[in-house]
C-alpha cells in the first residue's frame, strides 16, 4: 500500500511499515509515494512526488534506486504522469509525457527516452496510453492511434463518442482501461462508454459522473467485473455491460475513493484519500444471518414458507428459551413444547409449508388421566414417532391414528435433561443425557449404560453417522466432537488441537453436501469426515452472532439446515453454497533463532539455513496470503526429520522449536483457504543443524587417538617400569652373587694363607731353606695373581693357573703325599671360557682336605 509517509506490506496478519530514513541509504527514496508499478519479475515500481522512482523487489525485499541512473533525470518534473505507466510484452514500460509526447523506460537496462509527438507522428497530445493487443495504444482528444514497432503512429480510429466537456476541455485518460476482448472503457461526457475499434462495438451508458470525462479508477476481479470509483462510492460494470451500484457513498465511511485493486484471493480494497483502507470481499462464501423475531424454530419454519398465522396459532409463536424440541423425518418436522404438562400432548406438524397443532390421546384407558410434558423427540429406523417424558419414560405415537402410549423407564436419573434420541438398530435407541450415553429398549426399559466408554461425559447432542451404522457423533460442552464406535467401543476426539473453532458442540447435522456441521460458541462448522477438513462461519460471514443454543437445531425438508442463537438465527441449503476454491500461497513472514530474527536473509528466497549446535532455538512465523477472513485461515507445520505428523495450529501462525538436537530437518508449513481446504502450495525450508565439535567424527576420532595413546604410554610405562624392576632383580642377584663369592673368597683366603705361612715356618724351623724359598716363591706367585685380579670374571686358564699354584703349595707341604695332573684338551677354549674368580680352587681345597688327606696309604 503507497500511502504519503510510506509504503505497508499486509500478509493477512499484520502490517510492515516502510519508511525512508536519512540514515538509510538501502531504504525507500522517499517517504510520499504518488503511485504504484508493476514492472514484472516481482518488481514493483514506487514513484515519489519528487520525481523519483525505486524499484522494490517482493520477493527479496531489496531496493533499487533507479532514480539514480542518469537517464532517470529525463523524469524530473513528470511524477503527475507516473500514474500513466503500462508496460507491454518486450519488458518496456510506457509513460506519458507534460509535453503532450512519451517517455520510454527499458526495465532490463533502466534506459530512459523521450519521443515527441512530431516524432511519434501525432499532432495532439497524448491524453491517455495504453497495451492493446500486444500494440502500443496513443489516446488522444480525438482518437486513438496505433503504433508499430518503429514508434510510429500507423492508424488513427476517430471516436464516435465526445470525451470532451462542452468548453473543450478533457480530463487525462491516463493509462486506460482495457478488457480482455479488447474492449476500451473510458469516461465520455455523459457516463461511461465501452468501446471496441475492430468490432465496432459501442455502448453508452449515461450516467452523471461527477468526475466527467476521462479518467476511470478501476480494477478487474477474476470474473471480468470492473470495480471503479463512482460519485464518491463504488459501481460494477459486469462483462456483459450492466452497471450495477455496488457500494453507494456511505455516509459512515469519510472520504472517497483513490485507487482500487482486486487481489487473487477475491477481495477488492479500496484505498481513500486519507481515511485509510477499505475491504470488501467479492466471493460470498457465508451463510444468511437473520435476528430473532420470536421463538427459534417458529422463525426457522416462518423463513421456510410456513404463514407466520399459521405460526401464531400454536405454541412456537410464544415459547419461552429452551421450550421447544424438533425432529424431521422425510417432509414432516415434529416439534415439542418441553414445559407443558399435557393429558393429551400436543406436536406442532409442519409439512408442505404448513403448520398445524396435533393433539395426541392415550390409547391406554386406564392411563387416560396421567400427564406427560414431552421433553424430547425421536423417531426409530422405520420413521416412527418416539418422545420421552419429564420421567425418561418413553412414549410411542401413532401419528395416523393421533394416539399414544407410554413404555418402558430408560434407567437416567430424572434429573437430568435428555439431550440426544436416535436409533440403535436393534429396535432401541441411544438416549443421551447431560452425564450418560445409554442404550435403552424402550418397551422394557432395559438399559445399557455406555457413558465409561468416553473420556468426557458432559453431553449437549448425539446423532447416528448416515454411511456407518456403528457410529455415533456426539457433541459435548467442553470436551469436542465425538466419534464413537459402538462395536469396538473405541473413541476419537476432535477438538481445537485437530482445526475445530471450539470444543464446545451444541449441536450436529448432516447436511446434503455430505459434511457434518456443527453449531458452537464460535459459530458454525462444516467437518468433511474423510478428510477432517474444516469450513468455519462466524459473524464475519453474516451470522448474526457467533454464539449458539443447545436445543436450537432443525433439520429441515428440502435440505435446509437451521441453527439458532440468543440474538439470531441462520437457514441455509449446504449445497447450495458458494465454496472458496482459492488456493492460497503460503509465506514466511518472520524467522527467530534464539529469539532474534534472522538478518541479511531474505524469506521470500529462504530456502535452506545452517545454524550452529547453539542456535536450536527457532520459531518461525508464517501466513496464508488470502485477506478476506484472516480468522477463518487454518494453519500447520511439521520438521521432517523429528515430527512424524502435521503439528496443528488452529488460527494460530507461529512454529516454535526448543533445543533441536544436530541433524538435517526440512520445515514444512502450510495453510487452509477460508474453507478449510488446505493449499497446495507448502514452502519448505532445509534446516542444518552442526554438531558440536565433541559430537563430530573427527573429535570421536581425535578421542580415540588420545584414548590409545594414553594407554599405549600407561602400557609402555608399565612394562618400562617391569624390565626396570626386573634388571634390578637381576642386578640384586648378580651384586648378591659376587658378594656371596666375595665371602666364600674371604673365608678361603685367611684359612689358606694360614696354613701356607705355617708351611714354610715349620720348613724353616727344620732346616730345608731350599724348600722353604720354592714354597715362598709358589706363594708369593698365588697371593700375586690374586691382588692382581680386581675383576668379577677371569678366562679358564687364569682359574687353571690359580688351581696350579694352590696344588703345588699343597703338594709341597705334604710331601709327596698328593699327587695330581691337569689333562687339557685345548688352550684355546680356556682362553675363550670365562668363569668367577677362584670358583674351582674351593673345589680342589675341599677334594684334598676332606677326601685325600684322611686316607693313609700311598700317594692321593
Amino acid at each position: 500500500m503507497a500511502t504519503l509517509n510510506g509504503l505497508g506490506r499486509y500478509d493477512g496478519r499484520e502490517f510492515k511499515i516502510y519508511q525512508h530514513t536519512s540514515a538509510n541509504t538501502a531504504g525507500l527514496g522517499s517517504n510520499i509515494i504518488l503511485n504504484f508499478f508493476y514492472a514484472g519479475n516481482n518488481n514493483l515500481w514506487l514513484c515519489y512526488r519528487d520525481d523519483k522512482i525505486d524499484q522494490l523487489n517482493t520477493i527479496t525485499g531489496k531496493i533499487t534506486h533507479l532514480w539514480q541512473n542518469k537517464t532517470f533525470a529525463l523524469l524530473k518534473g513528470q511524477s503527475g504522469y507516473f500514474k500513466s505507466l503500462v508496460r507491454d510484452s518486450h519488458g518496456i514500460c510506457w509513460m506519458m509525457a507534460q509535453d503532450g509526447g512519451i517517455f520510454s523506460i527499458d526495465i532490463h537496462s533502466f534506459n530512459v527516452k523521450h519521443f515527441s509527438r512530431a516524432q511519434i507522428g501525432l499532432n495532439q497530445p497524448v491524453i491517455g496510453i495504453a497495451i492493446r493487443n500486444k500494440k502500443l495504444v496513443l489516446f488522444t482528444r480525438t482518437a486513438p492511434g496505433v503504433c508499430n514497432d518503429a514508434l510510429k503512429v500507423v492508424q488513427n480510429i476517430p471516436y464516435p463518442f465526445t470525451i470532451t466537456k462542452p468548453d473543450n476541455t478533457v480530463q487525462n485518460i491516463y493509462a486506460a482501461i482495457i478488457r480482455t476482448n479488447g474492449d476500451i472503457v473510458v469516461g465520455d461526457s455523459r457516463g461511461i462508454v465501452v468501446w471496441n475499434p475492430e468490432t465496432n462495438f459501442l455502448k453508452q451508458i449515461p450516467v452523471q459522473r461527477l468526475m466527467g470525462p476521462g479518467k476511470i479508477i478501476g480494477a478487474f476481479d477474476y470474473s471480468g467485473n470492473l470495480f471503479f470509483e463512482f460519485n464518491g462510492g463504488l459501481a460494477m460494470l459486469t462483462p456483459n455491460n450492466a452497471l450495477v451500484q455496488w457500494a453507494p457513498v456511505d455516509a459512515s465511511l469519510p472520504g472517497y475513493p483513490t485507487c482500487v485493486y482486486a487481489d487473487r484471493s477475491g477481495v477488492l480494497w479500496v484505498g481513500s484519500n486519507g481515511f485509510g483502507l477499505r475491504q470488501y470481499n467479492l466471493i460470498k462464501t457465508g451463510l444468511p444471518g437473520y435476528l430473532n423475531q420470536h421463538a427459534f424454530m417458529g422463525d426457522a419454519l416462518i423463513r421456510m414458507g410456513v404463514p407466520s398465522a399459521q405460526i401464531a396459532k400454536t405454541f412456537l409463536n410464544t415459547a419461552t428459551e429452551f421450550a421447544n424440541r424438533s425432529i424431521t423425518y422425510k417432509d414432516s418436522v415434529w416439534v415439542a413444547n418441553v414445559f407443558t404438562s399435557y393429558t393429551n400432548p400436543q406436536l406442532v406438524l409442519s409439512i408442505n409449508k404448513q403448520a398445524r397443532l396435533i393433539t395426541f390421546k392415550n390409547q391406554d384407558a386406564k392411563a387416560r388421566g396421567e400427564t406427560h410434558k414431552t421433553r424430547f423427540l425421536g423417531t426409530d429406523a422405520g420413521g416412527t414417532l418416539w418422545a420421552t417424558d419429564e420421567h425418561h419414560r418413553f412414549l410411542k405415537f401413532d401419528t395416523k391414528k393421533l394416539t399414544f402410549k407410554a413404555y418402558g423407564k430408560a434407567g437416567i436419573d430424572e434429573g437430568e435433561d435428555i439431550t440426544g434420541l436416535v436409533p440403535n438398530g436393534n429396535g432401541g435407541f441411544y438416549i443421551s443425557s447431560v452425564h450418560n450415553l445409554c442404550s435403552v429398549n424402550p418397551f422394557t426399559g432395559q438399559t445399557d449404560n455406555l457413558t465409561h466408554f468416553l473420556p468426557g461425559n458432559d453431553i449437549l447432542d448425539v446423532t447416528n453417522d448416515p454411511d456407518d451404522k456403528n457410529i455415533l457423533w456426539i457433541g459435548t460442552l467442553s470436551d469436542g466432537l465425538m466419534r464413537f464406535n459402538t462395536q469396538t467401543k473405541k473413541v476419537q476426539v476432535y477438538s481445537t488441537a485437530t482445526g475445530l473453532p471450539n470444543n464446545t458442540i451444541y449441536s450436529i447435522l448432516f447436511g446434503n453436501d455430505n459434511l457434518m456441521w456443527c453449531s458452537t460458541n464460535k459459530g458454525i462448522f462444516a467437518m468433511n469426515k474423510k478428510t477432517q477438513a474444516i469450513r468455519s462461519f462466524t459473524s464475519r460471514d453474516g451470522l448474526v452472532d457467533d454464539e449458539y443454543n443447545r436445543y436450537y437445531f432443525m433439520n429441515l425438508p428440502g435440505g435446509e439446515l437451521a441453527f439458532g442463537g440468543p440474538m439470531g438465527y441462520t437457514v441455509f441449503n449446504p449445497s447450495k453454497l458458494e465454496i472458496d476454491d482459492f488456493n492460497p500461497q503460503v509465506a514466511l513472514t518472520r524467522l527467530n533463532i534464539i529469539n532474534r530474527p534472522t538478518e541479511g536473509e531474505s524469506l521470500g528466497t529462504l530456502k535452506e539455513l545452517n545454524l550452529r549446535y547453539d542456535q536450536n532455538f527457532i520459531t518461525a512465523e508464517f501466513a496464508a496470503m488470502q485477506f478476506d477472513i484472516p480468522e477463518k485461515i487454518q494453519y500447520r507445520y511439521r520438521l521432517k526429520g523429528l515430527d512424524k505428523n502435521w503439528i496443528m495450529l488452529g488460527n494460530a501462525n507461529k512454529a516454535s522449536y526448543t533445543s533441536l538436537p544436530a541433524g538435517n530437518y526440512t520445515l514444512m508449513l502450510n495453510a487452509t483457504n477460508t474453507a478449510g481446504k488446505w493449499s497446495t502450495h507448502v514452502p519448505q525450508i532445509k534446516i542444518n543443524i552442526a554438531a558440536p565439535y565433541w559430537r563430530t567424527w573427527w573429535f570421536y576420532q581425535l578421542v580415540f587417538l588420545t584414548v590409545v595413546i594414553i594407554v599405549y604410554v600407561i602400557v609402555k610405562s608399565r612394562i618400562r617400569r617391569f624390565h626396570t624392576a626386573q634388571a634390578q632383580k637381576l642386578q640384586f642377584e648378580r651384586e648378591a652373587m659376587e658378594l656371596h663369592a666375595m665371602a666364600l673368597r674371604a673365608r678361603m683366603n685367611p684359612h689358606f694363607i694360614f696354613n701356607c705361612l705355617n708351611s714354610i715356618k715349620a720348613l724353616i724351623q727344620e732346616k730345608h731353606n731350599q724348600k722353604a724359598v720354592n714354597y715362598l716363591t709358589t706363594f708369593s706367585t698365588l697371593i700375586r695373581n690374586q691382588l692382581n685380579n680386581k675383576s668379577n670374571q677371569v678366562t679358564l686358564q687364569d682359574e687353571l693357573q690359580t688351581c696350579k699354584l694352590y696344588l703345588e703349595l699343597e703338594a709341597m707341604r705334604f710331601e709327596g703325599r698328593i699327587g695330581y695332573r691337569f689333562d687339557i684338551t685345548s688352550d684355546e677354549e680356556l682362553l675363550q671360557t670365562i668363569v668367577p674368580p677362584l670358583i674351582l680352587q674351593p673345589i680342589v681345597e675341599n677334594a684334598i682336605v676332606h677326601g685325600l688327606l684322611p686316607l693313609e696309604r700311598g700317594e692321593r
